[in-house]
């Protein structure tokens, strides 16, 4: 029977002043040793000359024509990774722009940096000190920064190009779209921007920049020679990128006008204020059986383009699974069909007339995804992306999508983007697993705020029956991109739904046989249904997910509504048989797996959910490198219940999902933790530890440090699951051990927020915490409600 999740939003959590206990880390890098400290300073001093010199040479043609130069140098610092010095970024002396790996076979990388000329004597002062002075640890002073380098030059425009081989690509005089990155320095002047711009000739709407706490990006137009000539006139540029068109998604469709019928006077619409905002290729809202749901009034453009209708056949289909999920199920189940509650908006983001200058992609999610809310729906899919990856690295369009879903901390939108598909081209078929590794995640699903959706399959028996479904049956579909290529970077996909599979046979090689892929509506009327897959099915599926989670739990905000989608997820066993069967094997493609409608939408008698929202405050005001807050929950636990059901087996899952303000023009400056505003952890008290020996193992003002972490009772583990922002973990044990598990801290990990003092932001994160108890023989949920009971005087409604 259906039951209502717990909802104690932050009655619960107990504030608690925090300082991390100090971690184990690997030893500390050994810095080179020079037996005489000053021939190396000196050595430096004379390459920094030198680089600063050619840099200012460049620039004295443009001064005496009366143009705008940088003032200042582009210089290129050469070190070991493992050893890029945080002092080559600071605010009076360098500012690190890049940093790239060098061509050559060690591990060495170019850090790319802008010095200003009112700071030029910053690197001479540095190596003097570290040439003649120690520190009371009898150490070179600046270490850390003069002893790594082992070369500096003048940084040309390729240090600043996302890829140097992209760079040497591009035709001299061809124009082109590129993305012009620009840190917010304390003298950031859009005006000299846009004199630069004019100067060059260079083609700019400087109005629709994307501004972000840390970053401007342009979109501009211009060429490889008139490029190569920014860093002599402009400052502060962090990056240069290549602009890459969105592409659509799309496939080929069979339909059936009878059956359109059929279910249009059958189907049932409630009137519901969830709606679903689908930003796509607009939707044709005069099919039968979208028309309810999706009236001209919730119908909307975010380009400039005539009208708000699908002339790409792609948005009309997603509004069909979205609205009703695949229309294969529903003519096997005519006589059971589910009543449609909730409805839909519509924000056209392509067009294939769309032919004008290009657009600033990310302006064009930032404004869509307003629109859609505007038009009353907090919900919005989305599956259109760039055709080529960015190894998780964030883009414009990933950071603007990021900025939106973060909505200057509201955090009251949810928005769920397909990871990418791959092009049947590119399938192997005697091996496809293979295929799905090689074909990273495309941007902007690597958004850490977004729900990204990869694809799956149950489907795998063709039409043709002389064929085969290339996937076995809840194995991932041929068609879904994975991060594996990113190295564990973060989850990426999180979840993943019916996506539809790729069919072979000796005589047709591979093809997508129609009873491999989904039914949904077309934007033709004269053939109103058709075949669809991919990840965009998957995506519109995880929509209309969202929605009946929505529907059934009206009061909860979008982060929970995201935090149960990934809590209820499961792997197959299909899914569990990839190389290893380890976490790190199988998250890369299934991310946490399929999610479970009911576990999502319900509690049930052997599974009982408690979901808080709460907010919480990791940085002390005005401060840096220190922390404020962590929050301790006490649940109220069925303790007496546990222990009386001895050693049957259970699982404890937990689930945070929180939001973050994205930094984008500090990513990758050597700390992934420069994107985000704050990071969140959580972890669960051992059944050995007390309440005041755990909180000191995570908390230094609780006192010394006396247990360890039972880190091998996870199944992803603390360091996997903390990739990304929304976290889920389980681990099964007796019913009597985790009758000593109640008890969970919530507690802030690095973020820019922390290094930086930024006025007027109001430093605190929003988080959904879901926490749940299954069972395998014993019902557990009455025991849950009335220990709620005992602790919170307030009546529960627990049935439906």
């Amino acid at each position: 029977m259906h039951k209502k999740h717990f909802f104690l939003g932050n009655q619960i959590a107990e504030n608690k002043g925090f300082t991390p206990q100090l971690q184990r880390g690997g030893s500390p890098a050994e810095f080179p040793q020079y037996d005489n400290r000053r021939a190396h300073a000196d050595a430096l001093k004379l390459q920094y000359a030198n680089a600063f010199a050619n840099a200012i040479n460049e620039q004295e043609p443009l001064l005496q024509y009366g143009q705008h130069t940088a003032d200042g140098a582009y210089l290129d610092f050469t070190v070991p990774q493992n050893m890029i010095p945080s002092s080559l970024d600071t605010q009076r002396g360098a500012r690190i722009m890049k940093i790239h790996k060098k061509d050559s076979e060690d591990d060495n990388v170019d850090v790319t940096v802008f010095v200003s000329n009112k700071h030029k004597d910053w690197f001479d002062k540095k190596a003097d000190k570290f040439a003649t002075a120690e520190t009371e640890k009898k150490k070179p002073c600046n270490e850390s920064l003069i002893a790594p380098i082992q070369g500096i030059s003048s940084a040309k425009i390729e240090s600043l190009f996302e890829s140097k081989d992209e760079y040497e690509a591009l035709g001299p005089a061809e124009e082109m779209g590129f993305e012009l990155w620009i840190c917010k320095t304390d003298d950031y002047n859009i005006n000299d921007i846009q004199i630069v711009l004019d100067d060059l000739s260079i083609k700019c709407q400087i109005e629709q920049r994307l501004q972000f706490a840390d970053v401007d990006v342009f979109l501009i137009t211009t060429n490889k020679t008139v490029l190569a000539q920014l860093p002599y006139h402009m400052a502060n540029i962090s990056e240069i990128r290549r602009y890459k068109q969105p592409s659509i998604l799309t496939e080929s469709s069979e339909v059936s006008r009878e059956w359109t019928d059929i279910l249009a006077n059958e189907l049932q619409f409630e009137e519901s204020d969830v709606h679903i905002g689908i930003l796509d290729s607009g939707v044709n809202n005069a099919h039968p059986l979208i028309a309810q749901a999706l009236p001209d009034s919730r119908m909307s453009t975010a380009i400039n383009v005539q009208d708000n209708l699908d002339h790409i056949d792609h948005g009309t289909g997603m509004a069909g699974l979205v609205l009703m999920g695949d229309l294969t199920k529903l003519a096997y189940d005519r006589g059971n069909l589910p009543v449609v509650q909730h409805n839909l908006a519509s924000v056209k983001i392509v067009d294939a007339n769309y032919s004008t200058a290009p657009s600033f992609y990310g302006a064009v999610i930032e404004d869509a995804i307003s629109q859609s809310q505007d038009m009353g729906a907090d919900i919005d899919c989305m599956a259109v992306t760039d055709s080529i990856s960015d190894d998780g690295k964030p883009t414009s369009s990933s950071a603007a999508l990021d900025e939106s879903i973060y909505h200057s901390g509201e955090c009251d939108r949810l928005v769920l983007v397909s990871a990418g598909n791959i092009y049947q081209d590119d399938v192997d078929a005697t091996n496809y697993i293979k295929s799905c590794k090689a074909n990273a995640i495309n941007s902007p699903a690597q958004a850490w705020n977004a729900l990204t959706v990869g694809a799956y399959t149950e489907l795998s028996i063709p039409a043709d029956k002389t064929a085969k479904g290339i996937a076995s049956p809840k194995g991932v579909s041929p068609y879904s991109c994975t991060s594996f290529s990113w190295h564990e970077e973060r989850v990426k996909p999180e979840i993943v739904m019916e996506g539809g599979n790729l069919a072979y046979s000796p005589s047709m090689g591979l093809y997508p046989d129609e009873d491999l892929c989904l039914i949904t509506t077309s934007n033709d009327l004269r053939s109103p249904l058709e075949t669809f897959n991919a990840t965009s099915a998957a995506t519109a599926l995880a929509a209309r997910l969202a929605a009946k989670i929505k529907v059934e739990n009206p009061n909860l905000s979008m982060l929970s509504i995201r935090a149960l989608m990934v809590h209820s997820a499961r792997w197959t066993d299909e899914m569990k048989s990839i190389d290893d069967g380890r976490p790190q094997d199988i998250m890369p493609l299934c991310g946490y797996g399929i999610p479970d409608e009911d576990i999502a939408a319900y509690s049930s008698e052997k599974y009982a959910t408690y979901v808080f929202e709460n907010e919480l405050k990791p940085y002390k005001s005005g401060g840096t490198n220190t922390y404020n807050e962590m929050h301790f929950y006490a649940l109220p636990w069925p303790v007496d219940v546990l222990e009386t059901m001895h050693d049957e087996v259970v699982t404890l899952r937990i689930t945070l999902s929180y939001y973050v303000e994205p930094a984008p023009g500090k990513s990758g400056k050597n700390n992934k933790y420069r994107y985000p505003s704050a990071t969140l952890r959580f972890d669960v008290k051992t059944p050995i530890e007390n309440d005041s020996e755990f909180l000191a193992r995570h908390n230094k003002l609780e006192g010394e440090k006396t247990s360890d972490n039972n880190s091998t009772r996870w199944n992803i583990g603390q360091q996997r699951r903390e990739r990304g922002t929304v976290q889920s973990d389980w681990f099964s044990c007796t019913a009597q051990e985790l009758a000593s598990c109640g008890q969970i801290v919530v507690f802030p990990g690095p973020g820019w927020w922390k290094e930086r003092k930024l006025e007027n932001v109001d430093n605190k994160i929003k988080y959904s915490l879901v926490v749940s108890i299954q069972t395998e023989k014993t019902e557990i949920y009455q025991a849950v409600e009335t220990a709620i009971a005992n602790r919170i005087a307030i009546p529960i409604s627990n049935h439906y």
